[in-house]
């Protein structure tokens, strides 16, 4: 039996009497989900736009968003059509309708995924150097991307034609046992949770063992560590894979694979964009940053006079007059400690700690065609 035109669709699921709460709770949760989500990716590109750090990692993001959104307009679609709704308050055409947007909700989710994943993971190696880490990373996104094309695979391959999965009156169709697509559903669900855990636990581990104030380590760990909380989402949804092989009350069972897997996508965008948003929130706070890229003039005693120069922690150039020993003057330039080898920052944050090495240079210059020694010290 065909589905119906969506103009002629009623959901049985908000008539009086008949209202179930999980599809309800579906809806409501993938609403909130996908608004959320876009707010978050927009501030996010433009943050890095605006400081010139826009990244592949961030149209990844972009991708892996609008795919989501597609992914919530099936799902949304598919509780209009009965998803989350017991039999017993369904029609044919309800049951049709439901299980074709939960095939177009796997093939979105399929697809959104593994750019989620991968944008989480090149921003990652933004920060990490360390080969060993860094070869952890590329395993996992692989991983990622390759389990989520395997569900994609086996969503479209398992049914000819795929409109045989909703409208088995189709001549010639044919579908393989369910017993496989619960099998996929459990190993992609595994390789999930432990790509999940690495993205949330191996930045928390190079982030502690940074320069840094313990303040700011606890804050930086705790917005990367809840990735954990998309694991926990894949966790959870678990049990109820089993429900693929179970017919009756399809839609209502199937609702709480569907709903968990729009909280793992969601979560997994929000987590993927709050670290880049940190200077952002700052400048609306009106916070100043005071990592040396502000610009000053630095007064001295009398005699001295004041040279604009690039501010930092500790002084700015200086020019000043010095007696020289035929009784000339000289000027003199003294330079501050410039940062010098290898430093870390994650972002603009006054917290950060740099290791520097310290160089001080004194210039003498001959006036008045008098010889005046110059001195150099490094230290």
């Amino acid at each position: 039996m065909a589905t119906q035109p969506f103009s002629e669709m009623e959901p049985a699921w908000l008539s009086p009497g008949n209202f179930d709460d999980l599809g309800a709770a579906t809806l409501g949760v993938t609403i909130v989900l996908a608004i959320l989500s876009v707010l978050l990716v927009i501030l996010r590109t433009w943050t890095r736009v605006s400081t010139g750090t826009f990244g592949v990692d961030d149209g990844l993001m972009i991708i892996g968003m609008c795919i989501f959104v597609a992914c919530c307009v099936s799902t949304s679609i598919a509780v209009y059509a009965g998803l989350g709704t017991r039999d017993m308050y369904l029609q044919i055409w309800n049951q049709h309708a439901g299980v074709m947007y939960i095939i177009y909700f796997q093939i979105t989710y399929a697809w959104s995924l593994p750019f989620i994943k991968s944008s989480i993971c090149l921003t990652m190696l933004r920060i990490i150097t360390e080969k060993k880490y860094r070869i952890i990373i590329w395993l996992s996104m692989a991983f990622s991307v390759a389990s989520a094309m395997i569900g994609f695979i086996a969503v479209v391959a398992l049914c000819t034609p795929l409109e045989y999965y909703w409208d088995q009156s189709i001549d010639g169709g044919w579908c393989a046992p369910v017993g496989i697509i619960t099998g996929l559903s459990y190993f992609i669900s595994a390789m999930s949770v432990v790509t999940d855990w690495t993205c949330a636990l191996l930045p928390c581990v190079v982030v502690w063992n940074l320069q840094m104030k313990s303040r700011l380590k606890a804050s930086v760990c705790a917005v990367l560590a809840l990735g954990m909380v998309a694991s926990a989402a894949t966790i959870v949804r678990l049990p109820y894979l089993q429900y693929y092989n179970i017919k009756t009350n399809y839609l209502y069972n199937t609702s709480n694979i569907v709903i968990w897997s729009i909280i793992e996508c969601g979560i997994g965008i929000v987590c993927g964009s709050l670290p880049s948003l940190r200077s952002l929130l700052k400048s609306w706070l009106g916070d100043k940053s005071s990592n040396g890229d502000s610009y000053g003039k630095s007064t001295g005693p009398l005699g001295q006079s004041g040279g604009g120069g690039r501010g930092h922690p500790g002084g700015s150039i200086k020019m000043g007059y010095l007696a020289s020993r035929n009784g000339g003057y000289s000027t003199k330039i003294s330079a501050p400690p410039r940062t010098q080898g290898e430093w870390v920052e994650l972002d603009d944050d006054t917290g950060s700690e740099k290791r520097m090495i310290t160089r001080t240079v004194e210039v003498t210059v001959n006036v008045e065609g008098e010889e005046v020694e110059g001195s150099t010290s490094r230290h």
